[in-house]
């Protein structure tokens, strides 16, 4: 029962609702607009995302292990092995998933698979940049639910009419559709990774981490963070109007009292242990809501 806690721990299994929740999207979103999904096709998706997710949070523990003093959830030969199969699995899925679907889900899980890597590891990762936010709520908010919507209804063809031509062509009413669709996640994401930057802003600096917040002050970013949230509600309001959704979804408004006041209390106290868990919180009570509006219309 230890190693389990262990691994989990070290997985940081409870951070994994950030990928979770654009799956579901995703996956609603094909299930509402289209009327079916491919089960198959599905399952292998999420738990290939869900492998690929704890790889590159295992590999950012196993790299903060060793440029920090806390101790680690293994010793450094049983670290890298558990990285390697995790990474390996979700790659074997992710190859079996192009077999059985299209060759766009290989050209995106290869971004998205370059992009886990150089997120957090290489001589300049995109965690110790301005741009962590942009990248990690772009990743996993635009990405995976694509990709969840692709194996099930394809809005990007690729055909090679003969060895010198590339023809690719985009149904970009569904992808706009789309778009509206998960700019709440885009903005909730990106906002925990912004808030967990606020909280470590001198400690980052202290290790030669200059993310977001040193870059443009503390006021600033509390400005920004709340303008972030803001934008995710507008996302909501004009997806239901334009029917890209459920017109109902604009129950998700109503969740704008409780997150208002974890908006102040993280304005009033930048803490770690104290306040971060905040973010967290407004990811869950938009998105829930959000989310159930989605898969509600797809079924009824």
């Amino acid at each position: 029962m230890n190693a389990i806690k262990n691994f989990l721990s070290y997985v940081e299994i409870t951070t994994k609702i950030a990928s979770v929740f654009p799956f579901l999207v995703g996956a609603g979103f094909a299930m509402y607009r289209y009327g079916s999904l491919r089960p198959k096709q599905t399952l292998v998706f999420f738990c290939a995302m869900l492998l690929f997710d704890m790889t590159t949070t295992a590999l950012n523990n196993h790299v903060g292990h060793r440029q920090t003093e806390r101790v680690p959830h293994y010793r450094g030969s049983v670290s890298v092995a558990i990285i390697l199969i995790m990474g390996l699995s979700a790659l074997a899925l992710g190859l079996y998933l192009v077999s059985i679907s299209s060759m766009v889900i290989l050209f995106v899980g290869m971004l998205c698979f370059g992009t886990g890597i150089i997120y957090n590891y290489g001589p300049l990762p995109i965690a110790r940049t301005p741009f962590g936010e942009l990248v990690s709520g772009t990743v996993m908010g635009v990405f995976i639910p694509f990709i969840a919507v692709e194996i099930n209804r394809s809005m990007i063809g690729i055909a090679f009419p003969d060895f010198s031509r590339l023809v690719i062509s985009i149904d970009w009413l569904d992808a706009a559709a789309l778009g509206f669709t998960v700019m709440p996640l885009i903005c909730c994401i990106a906002n925990i990774m912004f808030a967990n930057n606020i909280c470590d802003m001198q400690e980052d600096v202290s290790v030669g981490r200059y993310t977001l917040p040193f870059y443009i002050g503390l006021k600033k970013s509390l400005w920004l963070y709340r303008l972030i949230y803001a934008k995710a509600y507008v996302f909501i309001v004009l997806a239901s109007a334009l029917r890209i959704i459920p017109i109902f979804s604009v129950i998700a408004l109503l969740t704008i009292i409780p997150v208002r006041k974890n908006i102040r209390r993280f304005n009033d106290v930048q803490d770690k242990r104290q306040t971060f868990i905040t973010a967290i919180k407004n990811f869950l009570v938009i998105l829930i809501p959000y989310t159930a509006c989605i898969w509600l219309g797809a079924l009824l």
